[in-house]
């Protein structure tokens, strides 16, 4: 029986490790503020959220507070939608790798920026720089590891980007909070090194990314097959005249020179033709979804809800609270990795859902009991249920979205549909992260209750909506969503019970 550690090599998990530190980038960055803005004595000085009142002696929060957040906030994620675009010109024109270049570069520059910065305007240019990168690695990541990985383990390989993600928060949460708890006399470094930190995974990716080889999918759309099979041997650590490496390598050549043969897919094709039109909408949807269920709203802002809503100390508990919810989310995101293709990407995603409108509806329910009753047992379940969220999200959702997106498309207009999914990821997290302090500001906990509802609208997109992927080659997916005969459909299905069984 052949077992999916027979599909892994030590070069394959480096170059995913290494592509994968983009997403840990990006993921720093969600993380990042959660925590700073808590930094009320430096950061919330620095840029009016904060206010010293001497009768109260302590910092309040500055009248235009949520305006304030609702600029800083969402400034990366505009620049991840600029990025998202930029990448659709670059992806197919110079490749994948020197795309991942690119955005380390930008990466790099967007860090240093906000670290120097002395006001929110310089601030939130750096975050801006910081976005587009993140918006280019973000759409080349998941598209580079589906390309290299082996179709027998390519959802497991793709998890090692949410790894990154969910890794990111963590770092970033567990950095902050030593800042927060360390750096107690000098205000100024308190937050510069706070954010300073994140240049640590950006040198990282600016070193190591020169090092990723290109994939062959591109080569070979390049018409460079001498180098594809090359690359591939390269990635599978075998000889090129290796039996696999040459049955895969001529499988993989005869369905792309197939496919390429119709020419890269117009925007007039995209819209008019029922099968890619269909993926589209699936995706763009998938990834508003994937944002609306609430994720960055308890990322962004779970210290508030524990000070605001449940009654717990910011300055005793805050910090290492957030900063524990990520390090179980981390954990939590590795049984992803076995059980995607035993389980499959549908039931994760549609299951997932459930789960979180739950968690939403439990947190929503604590959070009023505790403001009813003032009892703390009633706030301290409410963290736990905001715990049992990030499980939910980093085991399905965070999980298999971009796994998914990375699959279904042909590689004649990969580029342009994973710049879409990008796009409206991006665009769902600019809403999220705008609106949801103002939200909790005139909704207060019923904010929770919106959130819910679009758990429940995911369920239901997963349940009736969502093709099964695993185990079907890159260069098959037309098959799954565009042919409708009734063989091709048979034929199908027995593979994919096959590909079940084996596993």
């Amino acid at each position: 029986m052949v077992r999916k550690t027979d599909f892994v090599t030590r070069r394959l998990l480096l170059f995913v490790t290494i592509a994968s530190v983009a997403s840990l980038i990006y993921g720093w960055e969600v993380g990042m503020l959660n925590i700073i803005f808590s930094m009320r004595a430096s950061f919330g000085k620095v840029f009016g959220l904060y206010e010293f009142n001497p009768r109260a002696k302590t910092f309040l929060e500055s009248h235009d507070k949520e305006f304030r957040e609702m600029i800083i906030t969402p400034t990366f994620t505009i620049g991840g939608i600029a990025g998202s675009i930029l990448v659709y010109f670059l992806m197919d024109r110079l490749g994948r790798i020197r795309c991942l270049r690119l955005g380390s570069i930008i990466y790099f520059i967007g860090g240093l920026i906000q670290v120097l910065c002395n006001g929110i305007t310089v601030l939130c240019i750096g975050r801006f720089i910081s976005g587009i990168a993140s918006g280019i690695s973000l759409c080349v990541c998941p598209v580079f590891i589906a390309e290299i990985a082996p179709k027998e383990i390519r959802g497991t390989l793709g998890i090692v980007n949410s790894l990154g993600l969910q890794g990111g928060m963590f770092l970033s949460s567990f950095c902050n909070t030593l800042c927060l708890k360390l750096i107690t006399k000098n205000m100024n470094a308190q937050w510069r090194v706070a954010v300073g930190c994140q240049m640590i995974p950006a040198t990282l990716f600016l070193l190591f990314v020169w090092f990723l080889p290109e994939t062959p999918r591109l080569l070979l759309m390049k018409n460079k097959e001498e180098q594809a099979l090359k690359n591939l041997a390269y990635i599978r650590q075998k000889p090129i005249t290796d039996v696999s490496v040459a049955n895969e390598f001529n499988e993989m050549s005869s369905k792309l020179r197939l496919e390429l043969s119709e020419g890269i897919v117009s925007w007039k094709e995209m819209l008019t033709t029922k099968s890619i039109f269909y993926r589209i909408v699936i995706v763009s949807i998938l990834q508003l979804l994937h944002m609306f269920v609430g994720v960055n709203a308890i990322g962004y802002y779970s210290t508030q809800i524990y000070s605001k809503y449940l009654g717990i100390s910011l300055a005793k508990y805050g910090a290492w609270l957030a900063t524990l919810m990520n390090v179980i989310s981390f954990i939590c995101t590795f049984p992803a990795m076995r059980y995607i293709e035993n389980f499959g990407r549908k039931p994760i995603l549609k299951w997932g859902a459930l789960g979180l409108g739950l968690c939403m509806v439990a947190i929503y329910a604590l959070c009023h009991l505790c403001d009813a009753t003032h009892k703390m047992v009633f706030g301290w379940l409410c963290v736990i249920v905001m715990y049992l969220f990030g499980i939910i999200y980093s085991w399905s959702w965070s999980s298999v979205v971009f796994v998914y997106q990375s699959e279904i498309f042909p590689l004649r207009m990969r580029a342009k549909a994973n710049t879409i999914g990008g796009i409206f990821q991006y665009i769902g997290s600019v809403i999220v992260s705008s609106t949801t302090t103002t939200l909790m500001k005139y909704l207060s906990f019923y904010t929770f209750w919106i959130y819910a509802g679009f758990c429940f609208i995911a369920f239901i997109f997963a349940h009736f909506c969502i093709r099964e992927t695993r185990g079907i080659p890159l260069e098959d997916m037309d098959k799954l969503y565009g042919d409708n005969s009734v063989e091709n459909k048979a034929e199908f299905k027995k593979g994919i019970n096959d590909c079940f069984e084996t596993n």
